[in-house]
């Protein structure tokens, strides 16, 4: 097996003065998977008795000692480089190419097999292609891929009631860009209709809205917990809507807490560190195993900045897009939008719904927002909101059946003097959790 990175991410590992990306390819946590270090192709085609690496770490060496160009004085110097440059990238491609040729499995996203690297390197050798997560995939890049592996088989995986493909114009997103070849045909998909993630209650509306009530829920350590939190109503209901009469705040222009659409709400962001303290300090959950959502970037921005004041460092805060794939024993989901009830509509048209909900009334956010969590949700936003959305409406209807939808200056509830035994018997439960993991990719985590 072997992984393929793209040029953007090899360079943080191997960097050659000039050559700049964006600056979200930059960033830190896109680094190749350090894990995955003895696989990657470009770290392979370096390693000691390969036959080009002599040759290419003599040109690595090279690039370090110029460091930048501004080191360049002479235009002899500036030849040079160039001249570098282009042997550098020609004994790049010829010792990929070789290298890809030995393996049966390879590993790339959707944008490297259209690489002429890897159309040559594997030319009329792929036997099937496997998409994964081809639901956030637009139509014509699982199509290229399709086309340019050439493969007998193809299988597309992934959750068209989820996450969709991110297109940045609205204009073809409307034409249909942003509908996906798996979600085209998803009437002929086969069903993985068991889940072994959450508590069967947080999957009881999940299961009903989303699928058909075809989702169902197998025993398995990941959310069984024995002591439930004094958080809920009732124990065995382990989620809960909090209503907050909050304000929104939007941000006036672009800037690194998030773009010019994005706000925040002061009030939420207070009663979800209250809830954070509470599971955290109170219920003895280590923050490791809380996630904190948001589908706004400026939202995430004022909670991570309210939880670094009080002392909270590194807590996981994420937006609803970055939570993709990923679970943690307990969520609180910040809604943020908000207005007061004189100005809500009692009979809200589509276009007063896109823009007093805006996103937040992605069906496919929201199913993933309330699929994340494992052993707990809390679920923070103004109720009388939200009614105005058919999704938001059905999930309050259902909550309020449960007798789970709570006003904020009730939440969280005093807390019940507990057994002495309950501790230990949490970090068994707790134990029970990293032994369903032990093994895998999350194990790292623990």
């Amino acid at each position: 097996m072997i992984r393929m990175y793209g040029a953007s991410h090899e360079c943080m590992d191997y960097p050659i003065p000039g050559k700049l990306f964006s600056s979200k390819s930059r960033k830190v946590e896109n680094r190749p998977d350090a894990s995955l270090h003895d696989m990657a192709l470009h770290h392979l085609i370096r390693q000691e008795g390969k036959p080009y690496a002599t040759k290419i770490r003599e040109f690595d060496k090279y690039f370090q000692q110029i460091s930048n160009l501004s080191s360049i004085i002479h235009e002899g110097q500036g030849e040079e480089f160039k001249s570098k440059i282009k042997k550098y990238n020609s004994l790049l491609t010829e010792a990929e190419q070789k290298e890809l040729q030995n393996y049966d499995v390879i590993f790339c996203t959707t944008t490297m097999t259209t690489n002429s690297k890897f159309i040559r390197s594997t030319k009329n050798r792929i036997f099937q292609c496997i998409i994964d997560e081809s639901g956030m995939c637009t139509e014509p890049e699982t199509l290229a891929t399709i086309i340019a592996t050439r493969a007998e088989q193809v299988v597309l995986i992934g959750d068209h009631k989820q996450l969709r493909p991110v297109v940045m114009c609205q204009h073809a997103a409307r034409l249909g860009l942003e509908k996906s070849l798996f979600e085209r045909r998803s009437n002929t998909a086969i069903l993985l209709s068991t889940q072994y993630r959450m508590n069967p209650r947080l999957c009881d509306f999940i299961s009903a809205q989303f699928y058909n009530k075809q989702l169902q829920t197998a025993p398995s350590f990941a959310w069984e917990e024995p002591n439930p939190l004094a958080l809920w109503k009732h124990p065995a209901v382990p989620h809960i809507f909090c209503h907050v009469d909050g304000v929104e705040e939007y941000l006036a222009v672009s800037s690194n807490e998030g773009n010019e659409q994005s706000c925040s709400n002061k009030a939420e962001v207070e009663k979800v560190l209250e809830v954070f303290k509470r599971i955290v300090t109170k219920e003895g959950v280590k923050p490791l195993y809380v996630n904190i959502i948001s589908q706004y970037n400026a939202q995430c921005h004022a909670i991570r900045s309210a939880l670094v004041n009080t002392g909270y460092i590194n807590c996981n805060v994420h937006t609803v897009v970055a939570s993709q794939g990923g679970e943690w024993d307990y969520v609180i989901f910040s809604t943020v939008r908000s207005l007061p009830d004189y100005r809500i509509e009692p009979n809200p048209t589509i276009g007063w719904c896109k823009q007093n909900l805006g996103f937040i009334s992605d069906e496919h956010q929201i199913n993933v927002a309330l699929s994340r969590a494992r052993k707990g949700l809390v679920i923070i936003g103004n109720k009388n909101l939200l009614r105005c959305d058919a999704v938001w409406k059905s999930l309050l209807e259902s909550y309020t059946d449960r007798d789970c939808v709570v006003d904020a200056k009730d939440f969280p509830p005093p807390l019940v003097r507990r057994p002495k035994t309950r501790r230990n018997m949490a970090n068994a439960s707790r134990m029970s959790s990293e032994e369903f993991y032990r093994g895998t990719d999350r194990e790292s985590n623990l």
